[in-house]
């Protein structure tokens, strides 16, 4: 196969002789390795390479990781973004309307926001009403008695895992779900009443088994897996409060012209939207009403929801109800973003970010007035490998998860002390029970038990039995 040659080459062969084609004459082949000649041909077009051995790049390489190290201890506090949410607009829109003057507008938007809030009040408070009553009136009328520890320690065939509600011990496969052993006692309990005669032949060989938890590892993880959204939202309370604390006392405009930009359309984004100061009256509304109702709502939510994971027996149900409560913690941004205006979710998008951290608390002061070599000093003083603390030890904990698995603990010993006692053999078992008086149960029963306590009768309808021989 012939190659190719360039026009050049072609035309300088036929003029020196028309009936003969001659092959160019090819360059010398260049010594040194292919990588060196690449290295030293695109050199200009790399400045990477040069620049690696560059002393002031290296400094300069130096005070950046430097002054990011330092600027991650100065932000330990945070930012505050406000949420997105019912909360955040009931914060945000009634300092719009007051900035511009409470114009017609902008006052209706902010009017909304305090309906949503108590839409969300109203529904999430039902809703944790009505499951209280669940676990704590119409349980009981159904005869059950507080799951406890019943079971726990039933995972062998031959294991024994104390001895149940029924009065006998407890093996894996004689364990059943509430329902399931409710419906063979009654079996039982017919036939005992149509024959009688034969009640002891029957009470000896049908056995109605135990009423248990089938995994009590599971339990504790999904009370953990539960606690999770409920951390989020604790975090987002306590930056909402330091927020209210934090911004001027005064009445300070949350809308500002952008410099150097026309307003032309009425855009939200040609104005800046910021956090700024607020009146003292609007602080302490925002702190008792806003805050305060979303810290009531969220102990609830904490108490109920893990009262209600304790009292599930199966592992399927278990798993399935700890990630369906958390349809509760979130109802109050779903109602914002199905049912608010879009403008208002605009304005609490647009807000910009508020800084809870103060720019002198880094690990070496105020970085604004040391010189570079004063930062890079400091920097290699506190940062080696060398300079570690007890404190540095106690911050490889994140603060987060342990405060998730305490408040984890907090709520299930909660749940312990209030409907369960140490049994002779020192396991968790269901108090007395009692029947309520009336199947009325109110809010403030549900949220606050121990200042409005329902009525009991006197008389029991279970106590825990003694052990069978």
């Amino acid at each position: 196969m012939q190659v190719p040659l360039p026009y050049s080459a072609v035309s300088a062969a036929s003029e020196q002789d028309p009936g003969k084609m001659t092959l160019p004459r090819l360059s010398p082949r260049p010594e040194g390795s292919p990588r060196e000649l690449s290295k030293a041909g695109f050199s200009a077009l790399d400045p990477e390479d040069t620049e690696e051995d560059d002393p002031a790049f290296q400094r300069k390489r130096r005070l950046a990781f430097a002054k990011t190290t330092i600027g991650i201890t100065m932000r330990e506090g945070g930012t505050c973004k406000v949420e997105e949410s019912v909360y955040g607009a009931a914060i945000v829109m009634p300092q719009m309307a007051r900035t511009v003057g409470w114009d017609r507008t902008l006052t209706i938007l902010a009017i909304r926001s305090w309906i949503f809030l108590l839409l969300n009040v109203l529904l999430q408070s039902y809703l944790l009403g009505m499951l209280a009553k669940e676990e704590n009136v119409m349980d009981l009328f159904a005869g059950q008695m507080y799951l406890c520890d019943f079971g726990a320690w039933a995972h062998d065939v031959a294991g024994p895992g104390g001895t149940g509600p029924g009065g006998t011990e407890v093996t894996a496969p004689r364990m059943y779900s509430w329902g399931a052993w409710v419906n063979r006692n009654f079996v039982k309990s017919s036939f005992q009443a149509l024959f009688p005669e034969k009640a002891d032949e029957i009470d000896h060989l049908i056995d109605p088994g135990e009423y248990g938890v089938e995994s009590y590892l599971c339990r504790w993880v999904c009370c953990f897996i539960f606690m999770i959204p409920c951390m989020q939202e604790l975090n987002i309370i306590i930056k909402m409060a330091e927020l209210i604390y934090q911004v001027p006392t005064s009445a300070e405009p949350w809308i500002e012209p952008k410099p150097d930009s026309n307003i032309e359309m009425g855009l939200i984004s040609e104005v800046q939207l910021k956090i700024a100061g607020m009146p003292l009256m609007w602080k302490v509304i925002n702190l008792v009403i806003v805050v305060g109702l979303k810290l009531l709502l969220w102990k609830q939510t904490a108490e109920t929801g893990m009262t209600f994971l304790m009292e599930t027996s199966g592992i399927q149900d278990i798993i399935v109800n700890s990630v369906g409560l958390t349809f509760i913690v979130s109802l109050d941004e779903l109602i914002c973003t199905a049912l608010m205006s879009e403008e208002t979710r605009n304005f609490v998008n647009a807000c910009e970010d508020f800084a809870l951290y103060d720019a002198k608390t880094s690990c070496v002061g105020d970085m604004s007035l040391l010189t570079d070599d004063e930062i890079l000093q400091k920097h290699n003083e506190q940062q080696n490998r060398w300079s570690w603390s007890f404190k540095d030890l106690f911050s490889l904990l994140p603060s987060k998860l342990m405060l998730s698995l305490a408040l984890t603990c907090l709520f299930v010993w909660q749940y312990y002390l209030k409907k369960c006692e140490k049994s002779a053999d020192g396991r968790w078992v269901s108090k007395t029970m009692y029947l309520p008086k009336s199947v009325s149960y109110t809010i403030m029963q549900a949220f606050f038990p121990a200042v409005f306590p329902p009525d009991y009768e006197s008389t029991p309808y279970w106590t825990m039995p003694k052990e069978e021989e």
